[in-house]
């Protein structure tokens, strides 16, 4: 959009001059729709991460998963279930990276948080110290509040309302734990991070992990929708298309010899891909590599 491009370097030195007014708008989707259970996903712009939260409308409440990075995102998922006219009765974060949690504070100060014990931990420890940060780096459109997990999520079947849900536990992928939502009567996956749509994936490490996870999901056939952390829903598809853009990183990773370069190849293979000032922060901060090593 014309009007609000946001570089990479604003987001690494700071956005202290947007506001909520000037911000593109987040996309709602609805991905399911039967008697007893609809999903509507927000997804942010692609300049924006393309966070997705997703919000299941059960019979009599609403269970929401992930909340948004910046705080006017988060908002619209408000006008959201505030339209479904239903309580919240649970809300997911699926792990602890800032873009999934930070945002929904404001919006949803009241509502109970579950998280898996390592992501309640790790926002217990370092949730409010990285939201006064975020604040700093980029102004008002970060939460002023934090809600923090009081609730700790076990793995297993549950019924909600009626429907059964399938929590598990998945290490060592794009974090080190994340909350996998499964709904089997509408074959739904809730797999957030573990899964990129036309997004660049954040790279901060060895990629095995990741790609066990990837194939360990993919091998569950009977889900045929995939809800993903970035960007929209999507089929299992996406389980290959991610694959491949993982061998295409290492590959790429081993045969650049420098950061430019490597975006550069990164970029030209994946022209339609949001999300490209992650690949800045990623090599600014997170991924460690020698690229005087040839």
């Amino acid at each position: 959009m014309k009007y609000f491009k946001i570089t990479a370097l604003v987001f690494l030195t700071g956005l202290t001059a947007v506001t909520a007014q000037n911000l593109p708008k987040a996309s709602v989707i609805q991905s399911v729709k039967t008697k007893k259970i609809s999903i509507y996903t927000v997804v942010a712009p692609p300049e924006m991460f393309t966070n997705t939260t997703h919000v299941i409308e059960l019979p009599h409440e609403l269970i929401v998963v992930d909340g948004q990075f910046f705080a006017p995102y988060a908002q619209e998922v408000k006008k959201l279930t505030d339209s479904l006219h239903k309580p919240i009765t649970r809300f997911y974060i699926s792990h602890d990276h800032p873009d999934h949690y930070l945002g929904f504070g404001d919006a949803f100060p009241n509502v109970p948080v579950y998280a898996l014990e390592e992501t309640k931990e790790g926002i217990e420890k370092s949730g409010q110290q990285v939201l006064e940060q975020r604040q700093k780096q980029f102004g008002p459109i970060i939460a002023k509040s934090l809600n923090r997990p009081t609730h700790v999520q076990k793995t297993g079947k549950e019924v909600i309302d009626g429907v059964t849900f399938i929590f598990e536990e998945s290490l060592n992928n794009e974090d080190a734990a994340s909350l996998v939502i499964k709904i089997p009567e509408i074959k739904a996956n809730i797999l957030q991070d573990i899964v990129y749509n036309k997004t660049h994936l954040f790279i901060s490490g060895n990629t095995e992990g990741w790609r066990k996870a990837i194939k360990k999901e993919e091998s569950e056939k009977k889900y045929t929708l995939i809800l993903p952390g970035h960007g929209k829903p999507t089929d299992p598809s996406i389980f290959q298309t991610d694959l491949k853009y993982l061998d295409f990183v290492d590959k790429t990773l081993e045969s650049s010899k420098s950061k430019e370069e490597y975006k550069a190849k990164l970029l030209a293979e994946y022209p339609d891909y949001g999300g490209d000032h992650l690949i800045d922060i990623y090599l600014t901060y997170y991924l460690k590599w020698d690229w005087n090593k040839k």
